[in-house]
């Protein structure tokens, strides 16, 4: 029996949106469904399901389903969710095939009439670890002050260019100071690279005092509604999309006078997998634990076995991997793979049952379940789906994309930004389209322009759904693309998406200028206009030093001797939110825990020696969330020389050999960036502060000519 919180009347229900009516994940949504397409080896619906599950309060759960309806059918019916072991009551996948919109399909579950009482709107597509209780608690409240309170959406706080924000869906939220109220919601896509700017009615601001214009937050798709949601859409059926329409036209109407509050999570993490980007960026966070604890050895599908290594390394268990293969960090195995003599892998994740042959590079990556990469190729920044195959030294280039069972040849160069399907397609033309002039927000994508594999859209498809489309060129393959043996043709999509990662820089939003910007309310009678150009004072007075932050953060931690999980928690929520690089966590990391050193040996409470072990062998793990490779460590070791070349004179190279020392033997630097720091320029240039080091690296290097020397031995007697 769940256990239900005295404010709750009835349990929840969850409504939730498995297809993303999109193409930007075409061509691979045209065979599987994005809600199963696999982030870190777990198909996407599973985060939102474990989103919804991790609350006391969720008991009914209905996947609303049209693209590939069969399939989800099919991986629920197997899944841990129908088991009598679910935290579920009820889950229920509920077939919609004439859906076309995020309208079509909450307009079919209202006429369906299973919804009974306040529910959850969630995408299918989000990670999240957030506490929906929290939201919950604040829905439950406004429903009771607020007699035309319609519902809630949830938001994560997010510095402007976050790799997990979308660069194709910013939007601006024109909230009620105090109270969050959102009074207006603008989406605010690039037009031809200019400023955009967000204007306002003053009419809708006509009862506001004092508001807040944000555009510095990730919408996470997910909505706590009241029953008069079901009402408000089944009554406007030109209401299609969920913000650019139901947003817009409930927040504008005089005639319903309904309002739609927000709730701002900043510590949780939160956000969609909408978009290339957003999909490359998500993935890593989840690999350098930013989710927790969402992360991989959790096994959050039941057959899953993996666990986790230093430096972020997640294997599962009958993986293969030859001696002289280098896995570096932030990389995950699935069992059954392979992986040969001489390959590298960084940064990247590899599925069940792959065969990876010998000196394969492989970089930022994503090698779907059944890939198989044959020896000498490369493959960098791109995606490999399941049962595609790379034949010997070929070359997949960033922003590149193999479809399924496609084949590319031997020696053969992708492009960069490429995009191959197996089979061309194109679409078959329907009765219903949406007509284009409702593109009005990213979310939206018409039916009237899906893409072919010879020409360009004009605008974004909403169908994802294979038996509308059919098959156009015969043959195995372009041998211009994928070579003589290959097999495969270019997809040609919208330019606006195209490469893994979208090149931010060309949106040229200017974020910054209007995010967390607050104005006073004066006038009704004109209109506003709050440009990035003319509202760049605006976020002046709110501009954040997050090195003095950090700092204090390692200072609070040491002063009150936080834990380690609340020191790295309170860290990581200051790096996302202000957006900065792990080069800046070191330095103020390295700052603060130096300064605390000193402090210690200048006022002769504790020797050089005891000063630094206290400091240093407590708080040394803080930095394995911030060292992932040897170009990290050696920054590392570079930002601790100079800093210590900044002490007295007297011990500051003392300092500098008991750190490296202790960092040494805690496994956070290694024998080889030592040397690649030792023997740098810029290392060498603070010669006074390394005289005390000397020795210990010419130890270091007997030590390791020492082991070589008794490895030959051994060789010459075997």
């Amino acid at each position: 029996m769940k256990k239900i919180d005295q404010d709750t009347e009835l349990d929840y229900q969850a409504l939730v949106l498995t297809d993303s009516f999109q193409t930007r994940f075409m061509p691979l949504t045209h065979v599987q469904p994005r809600c199963l397409l696999p982030l870190a080896n777990v198909p996407l619906i599973e985060y939102t399901l474990e989103f919804l599950a991790q609350t006391d309060v969720v008991s009914e759960v209905f996947l609303m389903c049209s693209a590939h309806a069969d399939q989800i059918q099919e991986y629920i019916d197997h899944s841990k969710w129908v088991l009598p072991s679910s935290p579920f009551t009820k889950i229920q996948t509920v077939l919609s095939m004439e859906s076309r919109s995020v309208g079509d399909s909450v307009r079919d579950i209202d006429a369906r009439g299973v919804i009974t009482g306040d529910f959850i709107l969630v995408s299918g597509d989000v990670i999240t670890n957030m506490d929906l209780n929290k939201a919950l608690s604040v829905h439950r409240q406004h429903k009771q002050d607020d007699r035309d309170y319609v519902s809630t959406m949830v938001l994560k706080q997010a510095s402007p260019l976050h790799r997990s924000r979308s660069c194709v869906e910013p939007a601006c939220f024109i909230l009620e100071e105090g109270t969050n109220r959102c009074v207006y919601y603008q989406d605010i896509p690039p037009v031809d690279g200019k400023k955009t700017s967000v204007n306002i009615d003053p009419e809708l601001l006509g009862e506001i005092g004092e508001f807040v214009v944000k555009n510095d937050l990730i919408d996470c798709r997910v909505d706590i509604c009241t029953p008069q949601v079901l009402t408000t859409f089944q009554e406007n059926f030109d209401y299609q999309f969920l913000r650019a329409d139901w947003v817009k036209g409930v927040l504008g109407s005089d005639l319903l006078r309904k309002h739609i509050y927000t709730y701002i999570t900043r510590e949780d993490y939160a956000a969609r997998v909408e978009s290339w980007q957003t999909y490359d960026g998500i993935s890593q966070d989840v690999l350098e634990r930013w989710c927790y604890p969402i992360v991989p050895e959790r096994n959050l599908l039941e057959d899953q076995t993996y666990s986790y290594e230093s430096q972020h390394i997640y294997k599962e268990d009958n993986i293969r991997l030859s001696q002289s293969c280098k896995i570096e960090s932030r990389v995950e195995i699935g069992s059954g793979t392979f992986v040969g003599d001489g390959s590298r892998v960084g940064a990247s994740v590899i599925g069940r049952d792959c065969y990876i042959g010998n000196n394969v590079t492989i970089e930022n990556s994503y090698i779907w379940s059944g890939a198989r990469i044959e020896d000498g190729s490369v493959v960098k920044h791109s995606i490999v789906a399941s049962g595609a195959v790379i034949r010997k030294n070929a070359v997949i280039k960033p922003g590149s994309v193999l479809g399924f069972g496609v084949i590319v040849g031997e020696n053969v160069v992708v492009e960069e930004d490429t995009k191959i399907v197996k089979t061309p397609f194109k679409e078959k033309k329907r009765a219903n389209e949406i007509p284009s002039d409702l593109n009005s927000e990213d979310e939206t994508e018409d039916s009237s322009s899906q893409v072919t594999t010879t020409t360009n859209t004009t605008a974004e498809e909403e169908d994802e759904e294979g038996e509308d489309l059919e098959p156009t060129q015969p043959g195995k393959g372009d041998p211009s693309i994928v070579g003589p043996d290959g097999v495969g043709f270019v997809y040609e999509d919208d330019e606006r998406y195209k490469g893994m990662v979208s090149q931010m820089a060309v949106l040229d939003l200017s974020d910054v200028s209007i995010a967390s910007s607050t104005i006073t309310h004066h006038s009704k009678r004109k209109k506003r206009t709050l440009s990035s150009a003319t509202s760049q004072f605006l976020s002046e007075e709110e501009e954040e030093d997050f090195e003095k932050e950090a700092i204090a953060t390692v200072d609070r931690a040491m002063e009150n001797n936080h834990d380690m999980d609340t020191a790295l928690l309170e860290l990581n929520t200051l790096r996302m939110s202000m957006n900065v690089t792990y080069h800046e966590v070191r330095l103020a990391t390295c700052t603060s825990l130096l300064k605390r050193v000193d402090h210690f040996i200048a006022t002769e409470t504790l020797g050089v020696k005891e000063a630094t072990e206290k400091i240093f062998r407590k708080w040394s793990p803080l930095f394995r969330r911030q060292v992932f490779d040897a170009e990290d460590q050696v920054d590392l070791m570079m930002i601790i020389q100079e800093i210590c070349n900044g002490l007295d004179l007297e011990y500051g190279a003392m300092v500098l050999l008991y750190v490296l020392l202790i960092l040494y033997e805690e496994e956070v630097i290694d024998e080889d960036s030592i040397h690649v720091w030792w023997e740098s320029e810029d290392s060498k240039a603070m010669d006074k502060v390394r005289e005390k080091t000397s020795k210990w690296i010419e130890w270091l290097e007997q030590a390791e000519s020492e082991s070589e020397s008794e490895s030959g031995e051994d060789g010459d007697e075997e």
